[in-house]
């Protein structure tokens, strides 16, 4: 039986914290209570300590909340017996221990279960050969040196077989790659090596260095600091490295005939650790794609996004309209808690009989059980029409009908829509700055975000989802077999079992996206001072008034009396240009508009601007829009006035709030130009303005709040986690409503003059 196959033996874990790890680790401590001591390598994080992550990130997980129930009070003393964390990563020197916990290890460990991996299919090609080869390598050396000599079992993947067609056995691979080229494991993983060091080499070129430092300025414009440039510039230079080493990595990976790098370098894994293993037991259990439980440790349990669910959840969404799957092929399906019982079990041989020849296991649906495309998507399609996802105002999003067109088809189609998108954004960028450009933009921008979305899962998944290959499962089924009849009670793994229409829609759909079973957020529930800001703009948002209506009263408190009514009648002929002018383009207008300022002395407009706070500001400040601004001052909140009006208009509210960011005038010879000091603080320079504020000040702006008027406000509420369209304009009013914001309604009764609105 297995619980008398584990009676005092101990296990070293790596990837604990994992979906399957976490699992593994819940099914050992409920069902195998004879197992002596649970090792878990553990990674720190950048917050948390390797024992924390355990307690809060691990044990926390619903994961656990059936062995709890199971042994109430007894729950810590059951996983205190069993589990010791070690503080460490398989990318260091001898996993990062001491010399006393290693010489624990090497007295105590009976098994090495490796699953700790990195499953990113588009991963940088160093990041995928550290953690999938150099790390299963450093652990497999460590454990040949270990005095009980361990059985090595070695987590990988079906699709190590890469794009080789027909029924792929369970057997270790031979000297070739997928497509016949002879393959040196070791003198591949040098060449790897190599190619990292040279595209880090390349990042470092003198031209290369000029193009993002441009780019670098061009972004951040006149808010960016010197420093605020430079590491912007390195960030360049590593998103430069890190996209032409996932280049490198996949080009190589389908040269040689996987998929990607991530099947490359996990069948690389495999083969160094045949040629290194010496006399350690091995066994190789290949996982196809893992998804959620069908049982244990409950119906749906299912942590993070796994392979499949990002194109579900995609189509559900409408983004994904066409896929380049073929549906005749089969896509391979395990529940994770078929794998955690087909690992135990496995374990459990290994350790009973020590196979001097490797053994090789493939946990898969394909040959058994098998579901095909087309089923896939008419399964999931149908629970989509019954229950649809709902967009941010509520409605009902209606889900695409796949034709399957064909790999090229698809590809081709999106490729020429991104080439007809990319001429439009060459078009809207001549275009002189304001509504209908950022509006003409974001239609843009959304189109393009769905399409690349849409080619970024055909490259990535498309193979996937048109693969010829089936992967035999006869060893798998022949132990589930060997086992006794009450050991396929408590671990089954009998793949025929399973219904794939209801486990789709009775269990893994609505798991997948009413996630029941995943971790939630962490709820913030003190915010601390200075990390939160409220952010307000000033014109038609504060106060009933605009910058036009503002230079009117200062203008006329400058003039005397006998010349007020003749300049305001010439003034007003004048507004109806500005008010269209303001319509086309907020950034435009407020360069023609502080025109009207050249020649003013500045200690004479500061003058007016505090005169103008009482005689005219404090008249037109809403109500609602100061209890606003008193509440995120009670707090703790940093409250920030962000204007494009000029600095001697808004310098009267500095009392009342923390911080005031506004347009300022040049001055040449004791006298405003009429020029702005840098670009008109509107559109997405507010929004960057607002950005470099809050780099400087430590400030969360996913957390923050935003309250503005405007449509030309727009990038600057997209930048927090918390915008609110107040008193908003017609086209700022249905940008709202789609993103489900809150809008309010802080307007004075009495109606605007004609100089007092439209702005």
């Amino acid at each position: 039986m297995l619980v008398e196959a584990y009676r005092g033996k101990t296990v070293l874990l790596t990837g604990g914290t994992g979906f399957l790890g976490t699992a593994l680790v819940e099914k050992m401590l409920r069902s195998l209570p004879e197992l002596q001591r649970l090792y878990l390598l553990v990674r720190p994080s950048r917050d948390k300590g390797a024992k924390e992550r355990f307690e809060k990130d691990m044990l926390g997980s619903p994961a656990f909340s059936r062995l709890r129930e199971e042994l109430g009070d007894g729950f810590e003393e059951r996983v205190a017996e069993k589990v010791r964390v070690l503080e460490g990563d398989v990318h260091t020197d001898s996993l990062g221990l001491g010399a006393e916990d290693l010489a624990e290890l090497s007295r105590e460990v009976d098994a090495v279960i490796h699953s700790a991996a990195s499953v990113v299919f588009d991963a940088p090609l160093d990041a995928a050969v550290d953690s999938n080869v150099r790390g299963t390598l450093g652990l497999l050396a460590l454990a040949g040196t270990w005095e009980k000599a361990p059985l090595f079992v070695h987590v990988s993947t079906t699709y190590v077989a890469g794009t080789k067609p027909g029924l792929i056995p369970e057997e270790i691979p031979g000297e070739h790659s997928p497509n016949g080229t002879r393959l040196d494991p070791k003198g591949e993983v040098a060449l790897l090596g190599g190619v990292v060091r040279e595209v880090e080499e390349a990042s470092r070129e003198r031209g290369l260095a000029r193009q993002f430092g441009t780019e670098a300025r061009r972004e951040l414009g006149m808010v960016g600091e010197e420093t605020e440039v430079a590491e912007r510039v390195e960030q360049l230079r590593r998103a430069w490295v890190r996209e032409r080493l996932v280049e490198r990595g996949n080009e190589r990976a389908r040269e040689l005939g996987w998929q990607d790098v991530y099947t490359f370098t996990k069948s690389l894994a495999e083969r160094r650790v045949l040629e290194e293993r010496g006399d350690l037991p091995l066994i190789i259990l290949r996982p196809a794609i893992i998804e959620s439980s069908v049982a244990e440790p409950h119906p749906g349990w299912i942590q993070g996004s796994r392979m499949a669910d990002p194109i579900i959840m995609a189509f559900a969404r409408g983004i994904l309209r066409e896929f380049p799957g073929d549906p005749e092929s089969i896509v391979d399906f395990v529940p994770v808690d078929h794998v955690v019982n087909a690992l135990i079990s496995a374990v459990a041989r290994g350790l009973s009989v020590r196979p001097a020849e490797p053994e090789v296991y493939q946990v898969a649906s394909g040959q058994r059980n098998p579901i095909r495309y087309r089923e896939f998507y008419e399964y999931v399609r149908e629970f989509f029409l019954a229950n649809p996802l709902r967009d941010s105002g509520g409605r009902p999003i209606p889900v695409p009908e796949w034709s399957f067109p064909g790999h090229r088809r698809v590809e081709g189609k999106l490729k020429a829509e991104l080439v007809a998108l990319n001429i439009a954004g060459k078009l809207t960028a001549r275009m002189p700055g304001g509504h209908l450009k950022t509006d003409l933009r974001g239609r843009a921008a959304r189109a393009e975000k769905r399409a690349r979305m849409s080619l970024y899962f055909s490259r990535i998944y498309g193979t996937y989802g048109s693969m010829e290959s089936i992967f035999s499962s006869a060893r798998v089924y022949e132990l589930y077999r060997s086992l006794p009849e009450e050991d396929r009670s408590v671990f089954p793994f009998d793949i025929a079992q399973v219904d794939w229409k209801a486990w789709l829609q009775q269990t893994h759909l609505p798991a997948i996206t009413h996630k029941p079973g995943r971790k939630k957020r962490r709820v913030v529930s003190k915010e601390r001072p200075g990390e939160v800001a409220a952010i307000f703009d000033v014109d038609g948002t504060l106060v009933a008034s605009n910058v036009v209506s503002h230079y009117a009263w200062l203008k006329m408190r400058d003039l005397p009396a006998a010349l007020r009514p003749a300049w305001a009648a010439s003034f007003v002929l004048r507004v109806p240009l500005y008010w269209a002018l303001d319509k086309v383009s907020r950034t435009h207008f407020n360069r023609v508009f502080y025109k009207n300022y050249k020649g003013w002395k500045p200690a004479r407009a500061r003058a007016l601007g505090k005169e103008s706070f009482s005689g005219y500001v404090l008249k037109r400040l809403y109500p609602e829009a100061l209890a606003t601004l008193r509440a995120h001052k009670e707090a703790g909140h940093r409250v920030v006035l962000l204007s494009g009006a000029l600095d001697f208009v808004i310098a009267p509210f500095e009392d009342l709030v923390d911080d005031v960011l506004t347009a300022r005038l040049e001055e040449e010879n004791g006298v405003y130009t009429g020029e702005l000091s840098g670009a008109p603080i509107a559109g997405e320079a507010r929004a960057r303005m607002l950005a470099s504020f809050a780099r400087r000040r430590n400030l969360d702006l996913s957390r923050s709040y935003a309250y503005a008027d405007s449509i030309s406000d727009l990038p600057m509420l997209e930048a927090v986690g918390n915008p609110v369209a107040v008193n908003p304009d017609g086209r700022l009013a249905k940008a709202a409503r789609e993103r489900g914001w809150r809008i309010r309604d802080w307007r004075k009764k009495d109606a605007p003059g004609p100089l007092d609105g439209g702005f």
